[in-house]
């Protein structure tokens, strides 16, 4: 993902509001500010990032994780009294390029070590992300935090929100095929 011309499909999960109207909170295409909480955040006043995965089934299990261990009803698919819901990202990122952190090279072109992607401490992530934005990037790729088969893209919205489209959201229930799917890979038990 470090070449330019490219559209991305990535997916998404969120609260959602079927009244809210675009760009809004609970919305598909809201992106929330940014709390310095994200592990790839960079400064508010530089660009807000959307955080986006490979596939349905890693999208949904950033989002049960807490329940792994446990069983996941159909209570825990709401946040903030709404429901869950699944929604396509598509980005259009031609004329710029995502940094793919899991490439060899692309390592060696931003400076970037391995061992520091790989960090779980925002104050070494954070700086990473900044070197790869000051490099003219439109974002990032890396793989998840689960494990290697899964691959997140941190997109940042200042270079990719004129490219990115929201498809139709799919709430999510206990028997949606990204819910179990993501369940099985954590080895969370449905109720």
């Amino acid at each position: 993902m470090s070449t330019p011309d490219q559209v991305l499909e990535l997916w998404r999960v969120f609260p959602w509001d079927e009244s809210a109207k675009t760009g809004a909170r609970f919305s598909p295409s809201h992106v929330p500010p940014p709390t310095g909480r994200g592990r790839f955040d960079l400064p508010r006043e530089i660009s807000h990032v959307l955080y986006l995965a490979e596939s349905p089934e890693h999208a949904v299990a950033e989002m049960i994780q807490p329940w792994r261990g446990r069983g996941l009803s159909a209570a825990h698919l709401r946040r903030a009294t709404h429901p869950l819901a699944l929604v396509r990202v598509t980005a259009d990122i031609s004329g710029t390029s995502v940094a793919d952190l899991c490439d060899p090279e692309v390592l060696v072109n931003t400076g970037v070590a391995p061992d520091r992607s790989a960090s779980r401490h925002r104050d070494v992530t954070q700086p990473l992300a900044r070197r790869v934005w000051d490099r003219g990037f439109a974002g990032l790729r890396w793989w998840s935090s689960f494990w290697g088969d899964w691959h997140t893209c941190t997109l940042f919205t200042s270079r990719a929100a004129a490219g990115m489209s929201f498809g139709e959201p799919e709430r999510l229930a206990i028997t949606h095929a990204a819910v179990t799917g993501a369940a099985e890979w954590l080895g969370i038990e449905l109720l």
